[in-house]
């Protein structure tokens, strides 16, 4: 039975209602001080439940939620928003993450006794205008032709379905970079357990490998045509061990940002690198380099723990198509910051709903393993959840939970397997944050 997911929400609300949070997260000293129509609370409760629609028709639904018999220009509350530090939706997820992987050890999804955690990046579309060139840079042209774009990055535990840390950086900030603190961050979240971070071709660096031997965290990186050529050469099976040698040229400073990673490879002169070969349903070859013995990990677990990689896939199409979290409500690099991590914690609240929902399907009366309708748990959350965040009474507080997560249960589609989506790069904008819809 997922306990989880009631604790882990009425914790972030008692959190979101403490006077010493909103003093950590308010921009200035001065600002929350006055009686408004929004309050600090307010703000944050309206973030979670807007559906990217147009400002106007957002404080309108907003409103009509909370029973009062107010209005406010979208002007007005898009000043209040920028009083509000968007560290706030990152702490609020980095609180929930870490209360289910320190009070819940019984629900904690494990593989062999690791957490299997995907790292991937994103291109995000951001709002189309000046102010967000200057904040996060674009592509196809120059600085008055060129669309917009931000760079995403998220660990997702793959077995557990949620986003343990994320991060929007300006275009092309570096995805290694981006991975070694998240890697950080994401195991001081979760230190109670050792993790496994998958990775995709696009990580292949010495520099990311050397970090993990450094830190002690273990990786399986998969490794595109051109790397390591020479170990790979020599490779004579499909599961072996290679003396991966850090060369003068492999140690060069043109390869390393970190100058201590950079001294630390030098020292080790070697590092005894596993290399597991694998041919593909399409007859392509594919090959992974770990730094887990096969004492740790067979050859067969290996090749299931990347196949696991396509979960975060999955996670940017539900953030993006259906979670709409490119719709952005300003280029104001604070309220697409605010949009961004609030997106990424509505996504976690959600996920753990839609796991105490799965709980109730009857798997035996199907032919074909069930899960949730992913977009109907969105609209069923941002229909209802906000009315069980502000009713006082903690029973019918409870009873309205309990009846939103029996909604969600009823509605069920049968798991797809080995279905993959290709994902189209498109440089034109889907979205624009002045043309929203109303309904």
């Amino acid at each position: 039975m997922v306990k989880f997911n009631k604790e882990g929400i009425s914790k972030l609300q008692a959190k979101i209602e403490n006077s010493e949070f909103k003093n950590t997260y308010k921009i200035k000293q001065a600002d929350f001080t006055r009686n408004r129509k929004m309050s600090f609370k307010d703000i944050i409760y309206y973030i979670i439940n807007k559906k990217g629609l147009c400002t106007n028709m957002e404080i309108n639904n907003y409103f009509d939620k909370v029973n009062l018999n107010k209005t406010m220009s979208a002007q007005s509350l898009l000043d209040q928003r920028k009083k509000l530090n968007p560290a706030a939706f990152f702490d609020l997820n980095k609180d929930y993450i870490k209360t289910f992987y320190n009070d819940f050890a019984n629900e904690v999804k494990t593989y062999n006794g690791y957490l299997i955690k995907a790292i991937d990046g994103s291109d995000i579309e951001v709002p189309n205008s000046k102010k967000s060139k200057e904040n996060y840079g674009y592509i196809n042209g120059d600085s008055v032709k060129g669309i917009p774009r931000a760079s995403a990055s998220c660990v997702y535990d793959v077995l557990n379905k949620y986003i343990t840390t994320s991060t929007i950086n300006p275009y092309r900030t570096s995805e290694m970079e981006m991975s070694r603190v998240q890697m950080q961050e994401d195991s001081d979240l979760s230190n109670k357990y050792k993790s496994i971070y998958v990775m995709d071709r696009g990580y292949v660096c010495i520099e990311t490998m050397v970090f993990g031997l450094l830190t002690n965290k273990k990786f399986i990186i998969r490794l595109d045509s051109r790397a390591y050529t020479q170990e790979r050469s020599n490779i004579t099976t499909n599961d072996e061990y290679i003396d991966f040698k850090y060369t003068k040229d492999r140690t060069a400073k043109r390869y390393f940002r970190d100058e201590s990673l950079r001294q630390y490879a030098r020292k080790l002169k070697s590092s005894n690198l596993r290399i597991v070969t694998h041919v593909l349903n399409t007859g392509e070859v594919e090959q992974l380099i770990t730094n887990l013995t096969k004492e740790e990990m067979l050859y067969e677990d290996i090749v299931y723990l990347y196949s696991l990689r396509w979960g975060i896939e999955t996670t940017y199409y539900s953030l993006k198509e259906k979670l709409e979290l490119e719709r952005f409500t300003s280029s104001n690099k604070t309220i697409v910051e605010q949009d961004f991590y609030s997106g990424v914690l509505v996504f976690n609240m959600i996920s753990s709903m839609k796991k105490e929902a799965e709980e109730k399907i009857e798997q035996k009366r199907y032919k074909h393993e069930m899960k949730i309708n992913d977009s109907m748990a969105i609209g069923l959350f941002k229909n209802y959840f906000i009315l069980i965040l502000l009713e006082e009474d903690k029973n019918k507080k409870n009873e309205m939970f309990d009846t939103l997560v029996n909604k969600i249960s009823k509605f069920k589609i049968p798991i797809r397997k080995d279905r993959k989506f290709p994902i189209v790069f498109k440089s034109e904008n889907k979205h624009s944050f002045n043309k929203l819809k109303n309904f």
